[in-house]
């Protein structure tokens, strides 16, 4: 099988093709059901389907150009899960392809050939939630083009300045998509600086470039009245709101400890075994505190799950296949690549199997519990975290993210407040009001309007009119 992907040949991509096929197979077995972050995104494209302003009437931390995505997908296909794995499906293609034919590019590896497509592949077992339609993995594949032009700047006689301005929209357009990919402008700032070496000019054509796409999103929400809402929950909010842990670092280190480890190694082999020349050592330069800096983006994450490590992907894959194709006899090749093989997806089942049958898997899944026994067209609305009780009810809330909402109501005057929850409830005219969070009362507090609109019976608040 690897004789077929050591060829130079885009064809080798069907076969790429018909394994990602083949590794979904088991698990249609374990029965995954959805999670609550897919659950959000639905019910964010719903929302915003429906006429629902993002960050004005809806609040949620989610990318601007993300929320686009969903909403198209809702206009589409109504934002069901079989298209969010297909567009997963196309994108994680896209991604393998255009990483395989950068590092052909940039010649990273003696021969060239379809290897660490194949390595990549494998690699996306890790996790089932890899294969979702994430903000994660939308901004990942413009980060990989803007990561693709810093590489061309460490071969001979690079044209910079397109290759800056392309730079910096492309992570530009990344962080649009995905907060915590903020991370990687000062990655694109230092490294452009003092590994690649552009000049003063370059690096102030690179930082414009990069606040263009964002620029234009405050421009269309000043002339929608939502430029300081806008401002306050995807820009500011996002480095105070705690994280949720869907997933708990004990668990990430199981499930990323393999692929880290192999590269530390194949980073090393590369280092002393490897006679690399200039281009080469800063490619490799690059590569490490790319992988670094993926791993710092873990202190802006919104919700800690493995899917939200997509980018860790491309700087694994870049060490670990020098590892795998530097070894001096045929054999060992393969028995690594095989072993390789074998052993990333059984991570990948092994651990969402085992979590699946956890009530910690509770805190990731959304597990379509009942709430009530009324209708299932009735408006809900839930304060609290857990969106379970959206899966068989209506839809009646604009706060999807109640971590972000409770802090942007803490920072916000009284009165104001005051206001903002009313009219929130006026236009949501939600039938039921689940209190998880037991906020209602000091939220509503001074509106007796309210008091005549919705009456309690223990968590419930049920609306009179």
């Amino acid at each position: 099988m690897l004789e077929f992907f050591k060829i130079n040949d885009p064809l080798r991509m069907v076969g790429i093709i018909f394994l990602l096929l083949l590794f979904r197979i088991p698990y249609s077995f374990i029965d995954i059901p959805l999670t609550q972050p897919e659950l959000l995104w639905q019910m964010l494209g719903e929302r915003t389907a429906a006429g629902n302003l993002p960050y004005v009437d809806t609040l949620d931390g989610t990318g601007p150009f993300s929320v686009v995505i969903y909403w198209f997908n809702e206009l589409l296909t109504g934002n069901s899960l079989l298209s969010f794995r297909i567009i997963a499906f196309v994108l994680l293609i896209s991604q393998i392809y255009f990483t395989n034919e950068l590092f052909i590019k940039i010649n990273a590896y003696e021969e060239n050939n379809y290897l660490p497509a194949l390595i990549m592949a494998i690699t996306f077992q890790l996790s089932f939630d890899f294969m979702t339609l994430s903000p994660a993995l939308m901004g990942s594949l413009f980060l990989m083009l803007a990561m693709g032009h810093l590489l061309s700047q460490t071969t001979i006689n690079a044209n910079p300045v397109p290759s800056v301005l392309l730079m910096g929209f492309w992570g530009g357009v990344a962080f649009c998509f995905h907060f915590p990919y903020l991370v990687f402008l000062p990655f694109l700032l230092l490294t452009g600086l003092f590994i690649i070496g552009i000049s003063f000019q370059q690096l102030c054509l690179l930082l414009t470039a990069y606040l263009l796409p964002m620029s234009l999103c405050m421009v269309y929400y000043f002339l929608r009245d939502g430029l300081s809402e806008f401002i306050e929950l995807y820009l500011l909010l996002g480095f105070k709101v705690p994280p949720v842990y869907h997933v708990n670092t004990n668990w990430l280190l199981v499930i990323f400890s393999l692929p880290l480890f192999l590269a530390l190694i194949g980073y090393i082999n590369n280092s002393l075994q490897h006679r690399m020349n200039v281009t080469q050592q800063k490619q490799n330069q690059l590569m490490l505190v790319f992988l670094l800096v993926n791993l710092g983006s873990f202190f802006l994450l919104d919700r800690v799950s493995p899917f939200q490590f997509v980018m860790l992907i491309p700087p694994l894959v870049y060490f670990i296949s020098h590892l795998l194709s530097l070894g001096k006899k045929r054999s060992t090749q393969q028995g690594m690549t095989y072993g390789y093989l074998l052993l990333i997806p059984l991570i990948g089942y092994g651990w969402v199997f085992y979590q699946s049958h956890t009530p910690a898997f509770d805190s990731y899944a959304a597990r379509s519990m009942e709430t009530t026994q009324t209708d299932g067209d009735i408006k809900v609305m839930v304060l609290g975290e857990n969106l379970d009780r959206y899966s068989r009810t209506g839809l009646g809330n604009p706060y999807l993210n109640f971590r972000l909402t409770r802090q942007y109501f803490e920072e916000m005057d009284p009165m104001d407040r005051k206001m903002k929850f009313y009219n929130d409830l006026r236009k949501a005219s939600p039938d039921l009001i689940i209190d998880v969070d037991t906020t209602y009362a000091s939220w509503a507090s001074g509106i007796p309007a309210l008091d005549q609109l919705y009456r309690r019976n223990g968590q419930l608040l049920q609306r009179t009119e």
